[in-house]
């Protein structure tokens, strides 16, 4: 089955106009700039911007047909009680287990960190290239004219074109994919989860 989506865009679901705002530009820069090099689209599940928890049974074959994944990472991304975005996290990492030649020296999941960058898991920074926006705000200017945004988007771009010439040019049959179960993710989430505490509080 070929690839459908240049990359999966996973977030959780909206819960500040500076998410929603920063999903929907990242979103149209990175189709603008795909658009030279691919393609495939990039696949946004948008209910998520209306916010609230939904979960599409749609979403584990989107993931599974898309070359990369971009993370656009808050603290709150790895939660236990809410593992939606775990969940991606880890079918993708499996995803690169099937579809990376051993040794290889680049990766399927390209985390964005809109806010936190201290609580990044180590697993996340230490083997990932992670690109740092945490100094997006709304008072920004529109993508249009947001250059640290198109650069972001242009670079991205360049690295999922690099990785859809690496990879076969079909990926493997998406049928029945699914994310790991929900226990499995919350559980994940609660390794992954890096909490900070204030000197001299009790924890």
């Amino acid at each position: 089955m070929p690839y459908r989506h240049a990359c999966f865009l996973s977030y959780r679901h909206a819960q500040s106009e500076i998410l929603v705002r920063f999903v929907q530009d990242l979103e149209a820069a990175l189709t603008d700039e795909l658009a030279l090099v691919s393609e495939l689209p990039v696949y946004t599940d948008t209910k998520r911007l209306q916010g609230g928890d939904f979960f599409n049974e749609g979403i584990a074959r989107a993931l599974c047909e898309s070359v990369c994944m971009v993370v656009v990472f808050v603290p709150e991304y790895f939660h236990p009680d809410h593992p939606y975005c775990t969940r991606e996290y880890l079918a993708m990492k499996h995803l690169e287990t099937v579809r990376l030649q051993p040794g290889a020296q680049h990766g399927l999941i390209i985390p964005v960190v809109l806010r936190g960058f201290d609580y990044l898991p180590e697993e996340v920074k230490g083997l990932r290239q992670v690109h740092d926006f945490s100094s997006f705000r709304l008072s920004d200017p529109s993508r249009r004219k947001n250059r640290a945004l198109q650069d972001l988007a242009h670079k991205i771009s360049e690295y999922v074109r690099d990785r859809s010439h690496e990879l076969s040019a079909a990926a493997h049959d998406c049928t029945d994919f699914q994310l790991p179960e929900p226990e499995v993710a919350v559980r994940a989430a609660r390794q992954l989860r890096v909490r900070r505490y204030f000197p001299g509080r009790n924890c």
